[in-house]
């Protein structure tokens, strides 16, 4: 024999109802059953609040009442057609019951537990019925049995403790025989006075097993709306997926910490009688589901060592310290009674081992009287300042880890707490219990969601994402979308890493979506901004979001973007940017982005600033952290100069070969902001800064290749007409520079805290000399390399090269994260 319970959403219509009468009718065929039925869905809801306005006197009531009767009368009719008359009838009196119930409670104006509790048994009562009927007139005799009749508890109304003796023993004499199908009301039960009891919100899991270990089923299936136990809540975890097996002691620990997919006392009575539940969704009947028995989960169903992840979405922190607390005994027993007394229900318990502090977590409405009776409890101590007056930290969560295979297996806390840490989630108190099966923290509820998410992903699955926005559609932007399209399913298939754009945005338009964007048809995503408010309400966006492995692409060149660096990284957000507007804009915005990066635990890489795609910055970095002394750092690092200077030795005049620069795309559409060489001083003026020298713009010597006389105001294209006054200067200048085995260049040199750049005569054996194309050099002369400098050298510009330098520097940041 087997126990079903359906669950609400199982029979939250008549059709519903029609589908769970089939399940029953094709398992009759097999074996006997007896079914418990909960509330019909959102009705017990219905009737906590038609109570509750009842209770303060709100006319109001009678609307909510009339809604419940509509609700039934509707399936009524619908599942028994032009046989509804009698259950109409029969719904009608239980109304009117009902009605008589709350109208004593209205004039009262009192809402008692016992009160609450004979209301909301009407749920049940009403579906027992209803199933039961349907049942039996479409072929299965089946009878309503009322569970008053079966389950004893003690006066505790509204969650209230059963008496296993009293109850097995009705339950034996009740079903020594049937010779229909029993439908049993979940949830309510009586006390000894014979008034309605009920056994706590979802208490119709914990009927069914009470009703299976009294009879020695061989199984109890709890019928809901989910294929099972998840690892994690799929609702707010799109990746969980369902456990086939778990233990006993794991669903306790998952039901006690938030799993609603089960009431946390309805495995004890089955535990006890070594009795399999199963969790069973009735809208996929053929889903194996979940098999919870005596042994752990399977090395088949789990890779690893947690088994599943649950949590309570709002909890209250309560923390009673002092140094009065040290060595004195008895405080956590005071403590605990105390709550106790008050029926104040703990959720969390953490207490330090200098036994200064305990900090309890419970739910928030019951967090003033639980402060108020504790300061009672311990006002002669708080008096005399050896105990500080309760402490209430509010809009908390609760995260539990539940594994049996975490017990003795080191490095599961190791794990998780490098994982949140990453993600940048604080943890306020931890617990753990001897037995290593639940590591459980309280963070803010604003972190629940990117904790659930990263923990899932660091303990169950092997593919690793990161959620990448980007900022800027202009040629980097494009260029790196193409990149990361190309290159993501190798990356998943080789790195076990997924990269997903979640968000684009440019001046005009934006779109976030953190399943991911449609890379192949990315413009069609983008949509006017509802919003006027810049790039600032799309960085609030993405911080509301507030995803796991979130990494903000910078590609554009704009400084309203780089002056939201510091704010990103204080979220422990990561950075990855090719915009040189933050590295190299004011001092004061640089110490704000170090000074955050320091705070954080997010990443901020800028590799590109200086050399596009050219490992400069890395470079850079490994000479000074290995211990090595920068002597002088020298070089082109502009491409576009680079290709200019280049093409000048090849015999070129000066103003037709910045003509062709423009016209290959290797200029700024304006191509004295390449001529000026502001982009190349703010280039050696980031690394000058990463070196430790507190360099401003200004401090850079900047020589500007643009005549004076065309530094007016002029069209791009009156400016290339003019241009050619000078050609004639370049001419005599490479000719001198030749008559002395020399030639001339655009570089800059960076040594003993003082930059320049300009023009400078280099030997014609120079590696200087030697460059092609817009090709970039940089040449690092140090303690080690001091006879043989190091040179890096390659493309310094273009739209692919620096994307392919941002797409890397993504990978750095994922390789940390994940």
């Amino acid at each position: 024999m087997r126990v079903f319970k359906f669950g609400g959403s199982s029979i939250a219509s008549a059709a519903k109802i029609s589908n769970v009468a089939g399940i029953i009718r094709r398992e009759l065929s097999s074996t006997p059953l007896m079914v418990v039925v909960s509330a019909i869905g959102k009705v017990t809801d219905m009737l906590a609040e038609t109570a509750a306005l009842a209770g303060k006197g709100e006319a109001a009531y009678r609307d909510k009442l009339e809604g419940i009767a509509s609700l039934h009368g509707g399936i009524i009719r619908e599942l028994f057609g032009t046989e509804a008359s009698a259950e109409q009838t029969w719904l009608g009196e239980m109304m009117a019951e009902l009605t008589d119930v709350l109208h004593g409670v209205f004039l009262l104006r009192e809402l008692s537990d016992k009160s609450l509790a004979l209301v909301l048994s009407y749920g049940e009562r009403l579906s027992c019925r209803i199933v039961s009927r349907y049942l039996h007139v479409s072929g299965t005799p089946a009878e309503c049995v009322d569970a008053r009749q079966l389950i004893v508890t003690d006066d505790n109304h509204c969650f209230a403790k059963v008496d296993r003796l009293a109850t097995g023993k009705l339950i034996h004499e009740r079903f020594r025989s049937f010779d229909v199908l029993p439908v049993v009301t979940g949830f309510i039960a009586s006390a000894p006075d014979g008034s309605v009891t009920n056994l706590g919100r979802g208490g119709s899991d914990f009927t069914a097993a009470i009703l299976g270990a009294a009879l020695h089923a061989e199984e109890v299936w709890i019928w809901t709306d989910v294929d099972g136990f998840y690892s994690a809540d799929p609702k707010r975890v799109p990746d969980a997926w369902v456990i086939p097996e778990i233990s006993y002691a794991e669903a306790m620990e998952l039901s006690h910490a938030g799993a609603k997919v089960l009431h946390p006392l309805a495995v004890q009575p089955v535990m006890k009688a070594g009795i399999a539940l199963r969790i069973k969704n009735s809208f996929n009947p053929g889903a194996p589901g979940t098999r919870i028995g005596h042994e752990a989960a399977s090395a088949e169903g789990l890779q690893g060592t947690v088994t599943g992840l649950t949590s309570i979405n709002h909890v209250v922190l309560l923390s009673l310290s002092g140094s009065g607390m040290a060595g004195v005994p008895g405080t956590a027993s005071r403590l605990f009674t105390c709550l106790a007394r008050h029926a104040i229900n703990i959720i969390f318990i953490s207490q330090a081992s200098s036994e200064q502090s305990i900090s309890l977590a419970i739910a928030p409405g019951q967090a003033s009287v639980a402060k108020k009776v504790l300061e009672e409890e311990f006002a002669r101590e708080i008096e005399e300042r050896r105990i500080d007056p309760v402490s209430v930290r509010r809009n908390l969560a609760m995260v539990a880890v539940v594994g049996n295979k975490m017990s003795g297996h080191p490095g599961v806390s190791a794990q998780l707490f490098e994982t949140l840490g990453k993600n940048g989630v604080n943890v306020i108190a931890v617990a753990q219990g001897a037995n290593e099966m639940n590591i459980s923290l309280v963070i803010d509820s604003a972190d629940e969601d990117k904790a659930l998410n990263c923990i899932h992903e660091s303990f169950f699955l092997s593919m690793r994402k990161v959620h990448v926005f980007i900022a800027g559609t202009g040629t980097i932007a494009k260029s790196l979308i193409s990149q990361i399209h190309q290159h993501r399913a190798t990356l998943q298939k080789e790195m076990a890493l997924d990269v997903v754009v979640a968000g684009l945005a440019n001046t005009r338009s934006m779109c976030i979506d953190p399943a991911g964007i449609d890379l192949e048809h990315w413009h069609d995503s983008l949509k006017p901004r509802e919003s006027h408010e810049g790039i600032g309400h799309y960085i609030r966006l993405i911080q509301e979001r507030n995803l796991h492995n979130t990494i903000v692409v910078d590609c554009t060149a704009s400084r309203q973007v780089a002056e939201c660096y510091p704010a990103l990284l204080r979220a422990n957000i990561s950075v990855a940017t090719a915009n040189k507007l933050g590295m190299a804009g004011p001092w004061v915005l640089y110490r704000k982005i170090m000074d955050a990066l320091r705070s954080s635990n997010a990443k901020f890489l800028y590799e590109t600033n200086v050399g596009a795609g050219l490992p400069i910055i890395n470079t850079l970095n490994d000479l000074k952290n290995s211990g090595d002394k920068i002597v002088c750092i020298e070089g082109v690092l502009s491409g576009t100069l680079s290709f200019i200077f280049n093409e000048l030795r090849k015999g070129g005049r000066f103003s037709e070969i910045v003509r062709k620069a423009k016209e290959a795309g290797y200029t700024e559409p304006d191509p004295r902001d390449d001529l000026s060489g502001a982009d190349f001083a703010r280039k050696l003026l980031i690394l000058g800064r990463e070196l430790g020298y507190q360099l401003e713009y200004a401090d850079v010597e900047c020589q500007s290749l643009v005549p004076e006389a065309l530094r007016g105001e002029m069209s791009p294209a009156e400016f290339l007409d003019q241009l050619s006054s000078i050609d004639d200067w370049y001419v005599e200048e490479m000719a001198s520079a030749a008559s002395e085995g020399m030639t001339i260049a655009y570089t800059g040199e960076l040594r003993d805290g003082k930059a320049k750049v300009g023009l400078k005569r280099v030997p014609l054996e120079s590696p200087v000399a030697g460059l092609n194309g817009t090709e970039n050099l940089v040449v690092f002369t140090t303690e080690r390399y001091l006879r043989t400098p190091l040179v890096v050298k390659g493309p310094g510009a273009g739209g692919e090269v620096t994307a392919g330098g941002v797409f890397a520097d993504i990978l750095r940041i994922a390789s940390y994260l994940v």
